[in-house]
């Protein structure tokens, strides 16, 4: 498969999974002694939007930036960008 190919294919939902920002999230959450429901709750965000974003199925900078500022973490920190070929990789299940 052509890298143009897969690239394109990257525009459809739901992105990889990404494994680094979900346990970086649940390592911050369990420091706070709570859970993903529990957050979705406090910033008035759909659980299923929450995770989605804690496990890079769905990208919004604005519900990442929520997320890092209710939990006192840079956003960057959290939920770190990715190249393309990180996101391809992850596709295939080789990287995060």
């Amino acid at each position: 498969m052509s890298l143009a190919r897969e690239i394109s294919g990257l525009g459809s939902r739901p992105y990889p999974l990404d494994r680094e920002r979900r346990r970086r999230v649940l390592i911050t959450l369990a420091e706070n002694d709570m859970t993903i429901s529990e957050l979705a709750r406090r910033i008035n965000v759909a659980q299923s939007i929450v995770s989605q974003v804690i496990n890079g199925k769905r990208q919004s900078p604005n519900t990442e930036k929520i997320i890092a500022d209710y939990l006192g973490k840079p956003v960057d920190y959290l939920f770190p960008p990715r190249s393309i070929a990180e996101l391809i990789a992850m596709r295939k299940g080789k990287a995060a």
